[in-house]
């Protein structure tokens, strides 16, 4: 695996491996570093520094995922979240919140701007989310898009909620596929659970997972979902490594993602224009 690695790096510029994107799959690591990690690839790929890449992986701990902006009062007990150390973590990219545990496969799409995926939003989700339901399929599960959303379902039920951003010439689509879920837990931690389902009375009722489907092998269903990426979007990958640049610009984004200042970033902003206001002549 090392020399495959180590081969993919040396040639992914060249003219005859243009197709070739970088799958990187780190299984469990830190909610907060993955929020760093993903910014910190979309400006190397931005820059052409790496090679477009698929990367996927599962969150240690459970944390919520806030959109850019939202505000974390609108969407989250956060006393909850504090007493029960589930981390809030805004990230760069738009959309609503996620609560998220280790049984859910996340990915980020991470292409160049410009580039295979559509400068179209709603087209990019469309082809990108190609790629989750070329998984289900094979998989035996039929599924679709669903563009009001940004999520794919199956059965009825919502199984993959997605976000978007640009940022440093690159763009990026993240994601989760449900192996399993903690509903009664997702219940706690936000405000609204059904805020981002078809109109239902319970999470439990509007969503589903793979487990619910009988399918139980997290190995198959990453190779099956990496292949579905690949199929959607029209192109081959390779096995990669993070880079040195890479590693180090997320280690340095980190302390910008556990820091309140950014956390509760646009609830500050609202409460100072809610402050300006109430200043003005009535």
């Amino acid at each position: 695996m090392a020399k495959k690695q180590e081969w993919f790096f040396h040639n992914f510029r060249t003219k005859e491996l243009n197709y070739m994107w970088r799958f990187i799959d780190l299984d469990k690591i830190d909610g907060f570093y993955s929020a760093a990690l993903f910014e910190s690839i979309a400006r190397n790929v931005g820059s052409n520094l790496s090679p477009e890449t698929i990367l996927f992986w599962r969150v240690k701990s459970p944390v919520v995922y806030l959109g850019y902006h939202q505000c974390v009062e609108d969407e989250i007990n956060e006393e909850y979240c504090k007493d029960n150390n589930i981390g809030i973590i805004r990230r760069i990219l738009g959309g609503g919140c996620g609560f998220c545990d280790e049984d859910q496969i996340l990915y980020s799409i991470i292409g160049k701007d410009g580039g295979i995926i559509p400068a179209d939003i709603q087209e990019a989700y469309k082809k990108v989310l190609g790629g989750v339901v070329n998984a289900l399929a094979q998989l035996g599960e039929e599924a679709k898009i669903e563009p009001a959303r940004n999520a794919v379902y199956t059965s009825g039920r919502k199984i993959s909620g997605n976000a978007q951003g640009r940022h440093d010439s690159a763009v990026l689509i993240n994601g989760s596929l449900l192996l399993d879920f903690n509903f009664g837990l997702m219940d706690k931690v936000l405000k609204n659970p059904t805020k981002n389902l078809y109109p239902v009375k319970s999470a439990r009722e509007g969503m589903v997972s793979l487990k619910d489907l009988g399918v139980l092998d997290i190995d198959l269903v990453k190779k099956t979902l990496r292949e579905g990426f690949e199929s959607a979007l029209g192109i081959k990958s390779g096995y990669g490594n993070l880079t040195t640049d890479e590693i180090q610009i997320a280690d340095n984004l980190l302390a910008k993602y556990k820091d309140q200042g950014w956390t509760y970033k646009m609830d500050i902003k609202r409460a100072i224009r809610k402050r300006s206001s109430s200043l003005l002549p009535q």
